[in-house]
């Protein structure tokens, strides 16, 4: 799988192209990861993140001061807040679509719209669940005030989805660059920060080693604790079945069950949703219940059941971005 551009000429746009996908990425490991399982054909442009807040304290003031309240360049926006980004969006056209990740502030949409031309299609895709993004904020007239401006909101979260009229996707994560065959040191694996799931981690941490299982749990407590994408993978793929605790309320499936379709481990999981997934299998997936200590030693003594390529072609990222043509 090919790169796609992040900067210089392989932005421009093509000539054979009506239409392109826009999209400001910081580009971080796991994403840089799966945003390189993009198709060398593809029509998605990776722009410079400017989506963020100002670090300056001045940029920051001056931020909150003009920027979407009333409507500014691309360059007066650029100098008000620091970042160049802003200037790359005066190279949309009418036809292309914008594509931005979990912007939830509406003044900063509001600026966004003010840049672009009127005719482009605009989406704010969230790959949290809205409870977790704007806490106590009214969400029904947050999410009103967004369309209003301008852009169709999507989310990874049926729940969402279906209360907030968003457009629903599937997760997505992309193709291994090869099969691993590696040896298998684990039987259990989870990374992440454990937050209000603490006590149900370390609750299941005793239950499998007390049953002889081998467990690798990290609980990033710090961003100090962080370990890079590639070393997760590394873990992850010397480790039998991976571990996956929602946060409460969520339906949505997260990048752990795409993880673990990909490489071609087994799940534990709490979400009991993952049910109604066309690659669910009892055989590859477990879901935690009062039952699970009884089974957990048959189900991880159960030969794997292969996931046709065809399905897991679903949630690859060059499907995903399909729901934004």
């Amino acid at each position: 799988m090919n790169n796609i551009p992040l900067s210089g000429k392989g932005l421009e746009a093509n000539s054979d192209q009506t239409s392109l996908l826009y999209m400001p990425r910081q580009l971080q490991e796991a994403p840089k990861y799966i945003y390189g399982g993009v198709a060398a054909d593809s029509d998605l442009r990776l722009l410079n993140d400017f989506t963020r807040q100002p670090k300056n304290f001045v940029h920051r003031l001056l931020k909150f001061l003009f920027v979407g309240r009333i409507p500014l360049s691309a360059n007066v926006v650029a100098r008000l807040t620091g970042f160049d980004g802003y200037k790359q969006l005066t190279r949309i056209a009418p036809s292309d679509r914008l594509l931005l990740d979990g912007v939830s502030n509406p003044r900063t949409l509001k600026a966004i719209r003010w840049i672009v031309p009127r005719q482009t299609r605009c989406y704010d895709f969230f790959n949290n669940s809205l409870r977790f993004v704007y806490g106590n904020t009214d969400i029904d007239a947050t999410t009103k005030r967004i369309k209003k401006i301008g852009y169709q909101l999507a989310t990874f979260d049926p729940a969402d989805a279906e209360k907030y009229g968003m457009l629903y996707t599937e997760q997505y994560y992309r193709f291994p660059d090869g099969p691993a065959t590696v040896e298998e040191e684990y039987d259990f694996f989870f990374c992440g920060a454990s937050k209000d799931r603490t006590e149900r981690l370390h609750s299941l941490r005793s239950m499998l080693e007390g049953k002889g299982f081998r467990c690798l749990f990290i609980d990033v407590k710090s961003p100090s604790e962080r370990i890079s994408y590639e070393q997760y993978l590394s873990y992850l793929s010397r480790s039998r079945c991976l571990v996956d605790l929602m946060q409460e309320g969520q339906t949505g499936i997260t990048r752990r069950p795409v993880e673990a379709l990909f490489w071609n481990k087994k799940l534990l999981t709490e979400n009991s949703h993952i049910a109604r997934y066309d690659f669910y299998d009892e055989r590859n997936i477990s879901i935690l219940t009062a039952e699970t200590e009884k089974e957990i030693e048959k189900f991880m003594s159960t030969p794997m059941s292969e996931v046709p390529t065809e399905i897991k072609r679903r949630y690859d990222i060059n499907h995903w971005l399909r729901y934004f043509k």
